[in-house]
């Protein structure tokens, strides 16, 4: 209660506190633009429904009873503990979908169970975690109080169950998290139906808990899946929080990135594991040369170049390329050396080209990302930034660059 009164008096009318006119929460309606909420604040939290009780309650009751009594085998409890029936009671503000509940056959549960029991996600989610420490705390909502639960509008956190039943529900304000390794699971098995999901509603990604260390994942992953929420380990500077940063410098490091359009028409399907061109979208053959650097550093060491490109699995390329290393001449190495090329990027707008300098002893000097679409051809001195993607200044390695449409 009293951190639902900080939230109403400290942020005021900037608090979203009742959905938009033009979006009601009703099945079939899409989640508002990140225009329609310009200024406002939206609370995440576990949201708390109310069981209705009489008539609703003794229909339900009688449906499984009936339901059970016809076959044992098609009655099966959605929960270990006793109190099964009440988790399953409908929310007050939908009798008609929950008087509509039916078991079916093969412990397979229906949608009008799915929806009862995604009130109490965190429950459920207590069960699976006691097999394993990959889900952490981080999937974890806190206790909804009344005030607070009366905060949440469009992003309410509901128990993940299955695309299918995520399409037949749709509900875009509903949303659900994903230990990493759940959701790579989900990406290799259903990449297509991933992709299809995140049209309608929101999915964050979380590290799993044992990654006791504070490391990261790899958020490309699932960038390529359309993931809006890819949740990493601020405090560790690696390679995955550099592409994070790297992400998002673009667009004055702040506010949202759009995800390319065939990601988001209802008409296109798309796999993010594809090794062939997207329909309508064409590749791109990139060459890069670098022929020097500037102002590396101040130390007598010998220095080099890597390439590396990141995308999709098909565009990936770890340590695509190295220069030879410098003798001794830190302030403006000559490497002069070929050019590396990517002969088919496939997905330009989804890839990343990334440059980084080193010390002959493997030292990080600096390096940049950059976004492969917003790439020009022709000769560029290419600014190096430091782990925090924070300037250097002086430091730039010299390079020619050419981009052209991919031609088999």
């Amino acid at each position: 209660a009293k951190m639902a009164e900080y939230c109403r008096s400290i942020f005021g009318d900037a608090l979203l506190t009742e959905p938009l006119e033009k979006y009601p929460l009703e099945s079939g309606v899409p989640l508002p633009s990140p225009t329609d909420l310009m200024g406002k604040i939206l609370v995440k939290n576990k949201k708390k429904h109310h069981k209705t009780e009489g008539s609703t309650k003794k229909k339900l009751s009688e449906q499984v009873s009936n339901t059970c009594s016809d076959s044992s085998s098609v009655c099966e409890p959605s929960s270990p503990s006793a109190g099964s029936t009440k988790e399953e009671a409908a929310d007050s503000s939908q009798p008609s979908e929950t008087t509509e509940l039916t078991l079916r056959p093969h412990g397979r549960k229906s949608i009008g169970e799915v929806e009862a029991e995604s009130e109490d996600e965190d429950d459920d989610e207590d069960d699976c975690k006691k097999g394993s420490m990959d889900e952490g705390t981080a999937g974890s909502e806190a206790f909804a109080t009344e005030e607070m639960s009366n905060l949440v509008i469009y992003i309410q956190p509901v128990k993940f169950y299955s695309f299918e039943t995520s399409k037949k529900i749709t509900r875009s304000f509903q949303m659900s998290s994903f230990v990493e390794t759940k959701a790579l699971e989900q990406l290799t098995k259903s990449p297509v139906e991933f992709v299809e999901y995140n049209k309608l509603q929101l999915s964050r990604i979380y590290p799993k808990g044992t990654r006791v260390d504070s490391s990261n994942y790899n958020p490309q992953l699932f960038w390529n899946a359309g993931c809006q929420l890819v949740a990493l380990n601020f405090q560790t500077i690696d390679l995955s929080m550099q592409l994070n940063l790297g992400m998002y410098e673009y667009n004055g490091k702040c506010g949202y990135r759009l995800k390319p359009e065939f990601m988001r028409r209802p008409d296109k399907h798309f796999d993010p594991f594809t090794e062939s061109t997207v329909d309508g979208i064409v590749a791109n053959t990139l060459s890069v040369k670098i022929i020097s650097g500037q102002f590396l550093t101040d130390k007598k060491v010998g220095t080099y170049a890597e390439i590396d490109m990141f995308g999709l699995p098909v565009d990936t390329k770890r340590k695509a390329f190295k220069t030879k290393t410098s003798q001794g001449n830190a302030i403006n190495p000559v490497w002069e050396e070929e050019a590396i090329v990517f002969k088919k990027v496939v997905l330009p707008t989804l890839a990343s080209l990334r440059i980084a300098v080193f010390e002959e002893g493997g030292k990080f000097i600096g390096h940049r990302i950059i976004p492969v679409s917003a790439i020009r051809p022709g000769y560029h001195y290419i600014g190096l930034k430091n782990e925090k993607n924070q300037s250097l200044m002086l430091p730039a390695p010299f390079v020619y660059v050419e981009v052209k449409d991919y031609v088999p």
